[in-house]
C-alpha cells in the first residue's frame, strides 16, 4: 500500500551537551540527557520524500513526502523501525513485544490523470486505521504485524505480515526484510475490478480493459532493504528500496495486466532529527 502526503519539512535546534549510548538493541545512537538532567522525553521528528506507484497496482511513478514523530522516554530503549512501516504509536510494549495503533494514507487514484483507466470510479484519498503487533525474539530481528480498516475513500481491510534483519557497524545499520500484504474483496474490488459497463467504455475511448471481478487475499509479497546512518546523538539520515509483486486474483487484473504492471518498486530518504524535553502535557503518561 503506497503513501502519498505533501512534503513536510521539519527544522529545530541542537540540543547540547547530549550523550551518547547504544541501546540493548545494538541499534546505532540514542540520545540520553546529561547528568543531573530533568528530561522525561525523547521526541523524534521526520520527513521522507520518495518515489512510488502512483496508484496500486500502476506502472507510472509519483513524488511522494510524509511527515512522521516517534517519542519515548529516556529510559526505554529505541526500538527498530524499517522506512516503511505505517505511522504507529506504542502503548504496551516489553523487552519483546510492542503493540498500539497503526495508521497509514492512501493517495487519491483520479481516472482523469490516467487516460489508460477511463471508465472506471476514481478512488478518493484513503485513511486507514488500525493496530500494529511487533515481536523482537532476537536483538538483530524482528516480525511485525499490522491489521488497517480503510475509514475514507474505499471501504475494505487490509494487513501487513513481514519481518526485518539487521547489522550494525558503527554509526551504520544495514536492514533487509520480506514483506506480505492482504486486502479483502472490498479493497481488490476498489482498485482492480471492472465492471461491463465500465469496459464498454474504456474500449469506446481506445482502452483495453475487459470485465473482471477481483477477489481478496494475498495482494504482493516483496523485500525491503534500507540503510541508516547516524550524523551525530541528534541527526540521522536513512533511505530504504521495496520491491513489490502483485500475486492472486489483482495481478491478473486487467488494470494489472492491460494498464498497470505487477512490479511495483518504491524508494524513498528519510531525515530524522531527536530532542530532549520535559514535558508532553498532550501526550499520556503510561
Amino acid at each position: 500500500m503506497k503513501l502519498s502526503l505533501p512534503a513536510l519539512a521539519v527544522a529545530a535546534a541542537i540540543v547540547p551537551n547530549a550523550a551518547v549510548r547504544a541501546d540493548e538493541y545494538n541499534l546505532p545512537f540514542l540520545i540520553t540527557p546529561p547528568a543531573g538532567t530533568t528530561a522525561e522525553w525523547i521526541v523524534s521528528v521526520s520527513a521522507m520524500g520518495g518515489v512510488a506507484p502512483s496508484f496500486p497496482g500502476a506502472k507510472t511513478y509519483s513524488f511522494f513526502g510524509l511527515p512522521g514523530v516517534s517519542i519515548r522516554r529516556v529510559d526505554q530503549p529505541e526500538r527498530f523501525s524499517a522506512p516503511d512501516d505505517s505511522l504507529s504509536l506504542v502503548v504496551l510494549k516489553n523487552d519483546w513485544i510492542a503493540v498500539g495503533p497503526a495508521g497509514r494514507w492512501v493517495g487519491a487514484r483520479s481516472i482523469k490523470n490516467y487516460p489508460e483507466l477511463f471508465g472506471l470510479y476514481d478512488v478518493d484519498a484513503s485513511i486507514e486505521v488500525g493496530g500494529f503487533v511487533e515481536l523482537t525474539p532476537v536483538s538483530w530481528g524482528r516480525i511485525r504485524a499490522e491489521v488497517r480498516k480503510a475509514v475514507s475513500g474505499y471501504d475494505g481491510w487490509v494487513a501487513m505480515l513481514g519481518g526485518d534483519v539487521w547489522q550494525k557497524w558503527g554509526p551504520l545499520t544495514l536492514s533487509i526484510g520480506p514483506r506480505l500484504d492482504f486486502g479483502n474483496d472490498q479493497y481488490a474490488s476498489a482498485f482492480f475490478s471492472v465492471e461491463p459497463w465500465q469496459a464498454a467504455l474504456n474500449q469506446w475511448s481506445g482502452g483495453r480493459l475487459t470485465p473482471y471481478k477481483a477477489t481478496g487475499g494475498l495482494v504482493d509479497a516483496g523485500l525491503t532493504v534500507a540503510a541508516r546512518y547516524d550524523l551525530s546523538p541528534a541527526w540521522r539520515i536513512s533511505a530504504y528500496g521495496t520491491y513489490q509483486a502483485l500475486t492472486g486474483s489483482v495481478s491478473n487484473s486487467p488494470v494489472t495486466i492491460q494498464a498497470g504492471s505487477s512490479n511495483q518498486f518504491a524508494a524513498g530518504i528519510e531525515l530524522r532529527y531527536s530532542f530532549l524535553t520535559k514535558d508532553l502535557y498532550w501526550f499520556p503518561k503510561f
